[in-house]
């Protein structure tokens, strides 16, 4: 459980870094960060696989390129499910989703993730 809300802070600090550069991705108020970061955890987890086994020739034309834009669209219907949670533009939920990718892979990959010793 712990290491769940852990990941899931990784996530809320990542939104938050990507919603203050100011590439069109907004959060307000401090509450629709916390849910938006769920929504898109949850969209992820159960939404993701789904449209990826439906869009699969899509993926093997592009070579796997249009996973973007899938991710993309997911960042974007976000914001019709959160309110309070706004992206401007196709680009800034492109921008936005690969952003906080790279972030949450960046802030997750600081954890450390040790057996512990018996």
């Amino acid at each position: 459980m712990r290491n769940w809300t852990v990941r899931y802070l990784c996530s809320v600090l990542a939104l938050w870094l990507v919603c203050s550069v100011g590439i069109g991705v907004s959060a307000r108020p401090a509450t629709s960060l916390l849910l938006a970061a769920l929504v898109i955890g949850l969209a992820n987890t159960f939404v993701r696989p789904i449209l990826k086994l439906l869009t699969a020739p899509l993926n093997c034309m592009t070579f796997g390129l249009f996973g973007f834009v899938l991710n993309a669209f997911l960042f974007f219907v976000v914001q019709f499910v959160v309110p309070g949670f706004r992206v401007e533009s196709a680009g800034a939920a492109l921008i936005g989703s690969l952003a906080m990718g790279a972030l949450s892979s960046l802030l997750n990959s600081l954890l450390s993730d040790k057996p512990r010793s018996v």
